[in-house]
């Protein structure tokens, strides 16, 4: 059971990167910079993704 949990949540790491790339989406999308909330989660995800390998 333990294994199907790490593979459908990862590891704090993963979920981590994940709320921080929503987070910023959210922070974005209520700035007034709100047009750009649809380029700032997939920037955000690429860069988790990077982060993510690398580790």
């Amino acid at each position: 059971m333990q294994g199907f949990i790490k593979t459908l949540f990862g590891d704090k790491r993963t979920l981590a990167t994940a709320g921080l790339a929503i987070g910023t989406a959210v922070a974005v999308l209520h700035s007034p910079a709100q047009m750009l909330a649809g380029l700032a989660l997939p920037v955000c995800l690429l860069a988790g993704a990077a982060y993510l390998a690398r580790h």
